[in-house]
């Protein structure tokens, strides 16, 4: 049985009014768990039936709570047990596992000031459960713990909330040293284990895309009004890319690509963007996909990750850059004998 936040406030409603050996009728129950939901803002009736099947809940096993409910006199509804609460119950191996999986996807996204600041009490709850479990680890997440930039993610978050203008100090791959930019941010935005900030810089681009591993510092800029985001929606902006980069004005494009029997199962279950769609495919078990995306580096590089199972199709420019990538990758290949600095490693 499905327990939802409102089964929830209704148990633990229940359980208060029988704590310390006090007695409830039925309606009693029923009118204190109505109050409790309704002070919560979910307005609805709620039935005698329902708040049976409640205290039936706080009985059974199901939730591990085996509550010692009995009733006086056909009326009243007690706890045998005058010190019993569902509150004071340990947690159960499921609750401790559930428990434990969370913890580990909650410490994935380290960055934001408020997971530092909680960092120990997370610490220590891990340490705690896996102590009482004899458990090692089991969710393990693609991260970098040695990436840069992650110390700037708090104040970009404060920032961008607040609709502060910024000074990032930036140093490209590039450059020297690094230089001032000034703009207004508008969005955080993770790819490929890396964090990016996307504004509209002050002079320059209508939207300029930034590493935060190449930030060496960030503060509110004192010389500049912050310009609202009129550029781009954000959910369309995002969501019509792979990856982080595209000029503000380009348009999504069709892209056609062949895909080996062997490949096209794995893409139908991990689509390589939210737009692809199955077309028709062949009595080898290859098949065609389409997709309306916007064509960036990070695209290209996707499919040169499939570069020997896949075709791309069209449109003819995209085909002639990856087939361009593959032939200039296989005369490297071919000339790998011939350098004496591979010789020699």
């Amino acid at each position: 049985m499905p327990v939802n936040r409102n089964t929830i406030v209704r148990l633990r409603t229940i359980d208060r009014c029988l704590q310390r050996g006090r007695q409830c009728t039925l309606q009693e129950l029923n009118d204190a768990c109505y109050d409790a939901l309704n002070q919560l803002g979910y307005a609805e009736e709620l039935s005698l039936r329902t708040t049976q099947r409640d205290i039936q809940l706080l009985r059974s096993s199901e939730l591990g709570y085996n509550a010692p409910i009995v009733v006086r006199d056909r009326k009243y509804y007690m706890y045998d047990d005058p010190g019993f609460s569902i509150r004071n119950m340990p947690l159960s191996d499921r609750d401790l596992q559930e428990l434990s999986s969370a913890l580990d996807i909650f410490r994935h996204y380290q960055g934001f000031r408020a997971l530092e600041q909680q960092e120990d009490l997370i610490a220590r709850l891990q340490e705690s459960i896996n102590l009482e479990r004899n458990q090692e680890q089991i969710v393990w997440l693609d991260t970098n713990d040695r990436l840069r930039g992650l110390e700037h993610l708090s104040t970009l978050y404060d920032l961008i909330q607040a609709r502060t203008p910024i000074v990032i100090s930036y140093q490209s791959f590039r450059q020297r040293t690094p230089s001032d930019i000034e703009m207004s941010p508008y969005v955080l935005k993770e790819f490929n284990n890396r964090w990016f900030v996307i504004g509209h810089p002050t002079t320059g681009k209508k939207v300029l895309t930034l590493a935060l591993d190449r930030i060496s510092s960030v503060r509110p800029d004192t010389a500049h009004p912050y310009v609202p985001n009129t550029f781009f929606k954000a959910p369309q902006y995002i969501g019509q890319m792979v990856g982080v980069t595209r000029e503000v004005d380009s348009e999504p494009r069709h892209v056609v690509l062949w895909v080996d029997a062997e490949t096209l199962p794995y893409m139908i279950t991990k689509p390589l963007h939210g737009s692809q769609k199955l077309g028709e495919k062949g009595p080898d078990g290859s098949g065609k996909l389409h997709l309306d995306v916007i064509i960036n580096l990070e695209l290209e590089r996707l499919l040169l990750g499939f570069a020997d199972h896949l075709e791309v199709l069209s449109p003819r420019d995209l085909r002639h850059r990856v087939s361009h990538h593959i032939l200039k990758a296989a005369t490297r290949y071919q000339q790998f004998s011939k350098a004496p600095f591979h010789k020699n490693r």
